[in-house]
């Protein structure tokens, strides 16, 4: 199968052909999706080539999207120019699940499919997760559809977009009952539900201001998934001495049971995810 590259190499001139990007993300399935691309200052004045390739490449491609600098705002989410026009809301295949969204209203990457994975693969049956900052609700429908005897997932969302869309994707999956929707600011909601059994904070770039309240509300032995940014030479060294030190403060028996790199996030940096396990007696 031919490459991005192969496909625009006759386009450009020689000397750019080692700057096309090797790699896109597609949201969205074969009856319509999305391509997301990152493409560089040197390729400018042939983005819109390299949009129309990827059309060319993937037939189920309606639109192509340029991302942007880094996330940024309230609810962290990419900048996009628009390389090839068409609709931005698609609902995207996981394994045995969808997902509704519209990537320039909320945050989704099919990048974190396979964490998504493991933590499913680790939740027990009864089980209470809360699940701040939700967006869309992608770990929620993942867990559920792996572990249906899950009692209940609180998500809370910040984004009303983001709210929106969990709330179709609870529907699309046929889960009413087992998520617990809420519209509103974790730093406020969290501390409604604590005695929970796990709870996820998939924030890289904010997750740890929520940790000690995290530490707090989880039950006595529960799983905390604490998501933070680690350099290459030592990817979960600050993660792992943040979890020391509100442990410590708190009088908690803290042990990471599992670490995991889940993508990279930027060049020689890795978003990482610790398992904690919390003893509180």
């Amino acid at each position: 199968m031919p490459t991005l590259k192969d496909v625009v190499k006759p386009l450009i001139p020689r000397e750019l052909w080692d700057k096309v990007p090797r790699s896109f993300d597609i949201v969205g399935s074969r009856s319509g999706a999305i391509a997301i691309i990152e493409i560089p200052p040197e390729l400018e004045g042939y983005k819109f080539v390299i949009g129309e390739a990827i059309t060319k490449l993937n037939k189920h491609v309606k639109t192509v999207l340029r991302r942007i600098g880094a996330r940024e705002g309230e609810f962290r989410l990419y900048r996009y120019e628009v390389l090839v026009p068409g609709p931005t809301e698609v609902i995207h295949r996981e394994g045995n699940y969808l997902i509704k969204v519209d990537p320039t209203k909320a945050y989704f990457s099919p990048r974190d499919q396979g964490d998504r994975e493991d933590i499913a693969k680790q939740v027990m049956p009864n089980e209470v997760i809360l699940y701040p900052f939700a967006g869309v609700g992608p770990y929620a429908i993942a867990i559920l559809k792996r572990q249906p005897l899950v009692k209940l997932v609180i998500a809370i969302e910040l984004n009303e977009y983001a709210y929106y869309y969990m709330l179709d994707n609870i529907k699309l999956n046929k889960l009413e009952g087992k998520v617990l929707p809420l519209l509103g600011d974790a730093a406020r909601l969290m501390g409604l539900f604590c005695g929970v059994d796990r709870i996820i904070l998939t924030l890289p770039l904010g997750a740890h201001k929520f940790l000690r309240q995290s530490l707090m509300c989880v039950r006595d032995g529960g799983i905390v998934h604490f998501y933070h940014l680690g350099a290459e030479e030592n990817p979960y060294g600050e993660a792992e001495g943040l979890v020391k030190s509100y442990c410590d403060e708190l009088g908690y028996e803290c042990q990471v049971v599992n670490r995991r790199v889940v993508r990279d996030y930027a060049p020689y940096v890795y978003k990482v995810r610790l398992d904690i396990k919390v003893g509180k007696l």
